[in-house]
């Protein structure tokens, strides 16, 4: 009795084995492909969050450590080039950085500001510490230094201009030009009684 082709071809398995071992490869080779892009596409992600917190935090210490200063200083801050594009914003409370990452999808670093500055922009009425003793001279008669202070309730206008100003900002975010240093400016305000009061200016283009 004849066998029927249909046994005799299944009985031939080897070209069935050949087509599954070649698909079995090129599963392999493209798993291995994607796995290698899949990990380069989160390494490339996750090292420009990484570089964005790092300078978040410099800057955050650097308030830290002016605050500290027992005299006015002033200290010039770079925001370093990158690769990719990023934006820095600042308010008085708010540190925020903003990049894509490799999908071209916006991702935000976030800094938490201990130290509250006053964010002063060169489109207003003074900007640097000279220039805010010159505003209360102009303003009340005194240069609020050591050797001419200024009286309590002129301290209190002050700051409420500063509270005014930090209330701007945290609706509309100062935007720091990466192609120029930014200024962190220690400022000393001496009252009446030997009393003092310690400001911190934030500008840019001096």
């Amino acid at each position: 009795m004849k066998k029927k082709p249909m046994l005799r071809c299944t009985n031939d398995t080897s070209g069935v084995m050949g087509l599954t071992l070649s698909q079995l490869g090129l599963f392999l080779a493209t798993g291995i492909l994607l796995a290698a892009v899949v990990s380069f596409v989160f390494f490339n992600s996750s090292q420009r969050v990484n570089e964005l917190r790092s300078c978040a935090t410099d800057f955050s210490m650097l308030l830290n450590d002016m605050e500290t200063r027992f005299i006015e200083n002033t200290t010039r801050f770079q925001f370093p080039r990158q690769a990719y594009s990023y934006t820095i914003q600042l308010s008085s409370d708010y540190l925020v950085a903003t990049a894509q990452d490799f999908w071209g999808r916006d991702f935000h670093v976030t800094e938490r500001l201990l130290i509250e500055p006053w964010i002063r922009s060169s489109s207003e009425n003074w900007t640097t510490g000279d220039d805010l003793h010159a505003y209360l001279y102009s303003t009340f008669g005194h240069y609020g230094t050591q050797n001419d202070s200024i009286a309590l309730e002129n301290l209190s206008a002050v700051l409420q201009q500063r509270n005014v100003s930090a209330d701007f900002y945290a609706s509309h975010p100062f935007d720091v030009l990466l192609r120029e240093p930014v200024f962190v400016e220690k400022v000393i305000i001496y009252c009446e009684n030997q009393q003092n009061y310690d400001i911190l200016l934030i500008y840019q283009g001096r």
